[in-house]
């Protein structure tokens, strides 16, 4: 069994990776700037961003993995979250410190370094998003590939419930489908989400077959936000919401996140020999999350209302 340390469980990739590993491996994790709690793994909080303090910390937790959920781990849609400059430092001194210390690295990376116009972007696609946020996730993916050979990096656009009491993009858009009507929803822009816990089966499959380089982790279906958003409310069993259309095909979108980001995962699926899974397959697994309590305990409740 190894032991795994999930730095950046205050993310959502991050808290679900901790959560779904935790059932096979001895996971610890390490949340950036905020406390967090989780149900079924140690936490812990990181006091100090300097490369020393950060290594520290590895030595004396000893993982033999380390899995860095920061900038790239929380779904490209999700405008509340954008990497800032201060994620590249921080970066770089968890991978430094990771190769310093002999832990193998998986960095989680975000399909939103791509753009359109082209869809289904393969690890080497052109297209590139020239935002600033962008840049940065490459620069992160870059010193990486650079610090060790042995490296994991996925691109991915997971999906899943947050930690703790705070909503997070994917409670705000179920409260608001409960309501009956959402805000105006893009349907321009377009991605392959896929549930982060299933993200976490093909990771461990990845680990055995010692899959190293860039790789695209995502699931198998294009989608537009709006059409997630009724998909969503179709599994949850709500009523078909009121959804004011947002966006434009007379125009070209700009900007992280607001183009084509969707991922070709042919290099995956060849290398493990495993199909991603459908956004159906996705959905239902998350609504029986909320329905079976999985939802509950990484909110630290002992019971939250059901959708009917």
């Amino acid at each position: 069994m190894d032991k795994i340390l999930v730095a950046g469980v205050n993310s959502v990739v991050g808290a679900n990776l901790a959560e779904a590993l935790s059932e096979q491996h001895s996971v610890v994790g390490v949340s950036f700037d905020s406390r967090v709690q989780l149900p079924s793994c140690e936490v812990e909080t990181e006091t100090s961003r300097k490369p020393a303090a950060i290594r520290e910390l590895l030595e004396r937790v000893q993982p033999g993995r380390v899995i860095l959920c920061g900038a790239g781990a929380d779904s490209s849609w999700d405008e509340s979250r954008r990497p800032v400059a201060s994620d590249l430092a921080r970066a770089k001194a968890w991978i430094d410190a990771a190769h310093a210390t002999e832990c193998r690295l998986t960095l989680i990376s975000s399909d939103a370094i791509f753009t359109g116009p082209w869809m289904f972007h393969a690890e080497n696609s052109h297209s590139i998003c020239p935002s600033p946020e962008s840049m940065l996730l490459q620069q992160i993916e870059q010193h990486a590939a650079a610090t060790s050979a042995d490296s994991l990096i996925v691109r991915t656009h997971a999906i899943g419930w947050q930690s703790g009491s705070t909503f997070g993009w994917l409670e705000t858009l179920l409260q608001e489908l409960e309501r009956g009507s959402v805000g105006s929803v893009d349907f321009a822009r377009h991605g392959t989400p896929m549930l982060a816990t299933d993200l976490a089966d093909v990771l461990t499959k990845s680990w055995e077959s010692g899959l190293v380089g860039t790789h695209h982790i995502a699931g198998a279906e294009r989608v537009s936000p709006r059409k997630f958003a009724l998909r969503l409310a179709a599994h949850f069993r709500l009523p078909t919401p009121a959804c004011p259309i947002a966006g434009s095909l007379a125009d070209r979108t700009v900007g992280f996140g607001c183009g084509e980001t969707s991922l070709q995962t042919r290099k995956i699926r060849r290398a493990l020999g495993i199909p991603m899974p459908l956004l159906d397959e996705s959905l239902e697994r998350l609504y029986q999350q909320h329905q079976n309590g999985y939802r509950a305990r990484l909110s630290g409740q002992s019971a939250i209302r059901r959708v009917a």
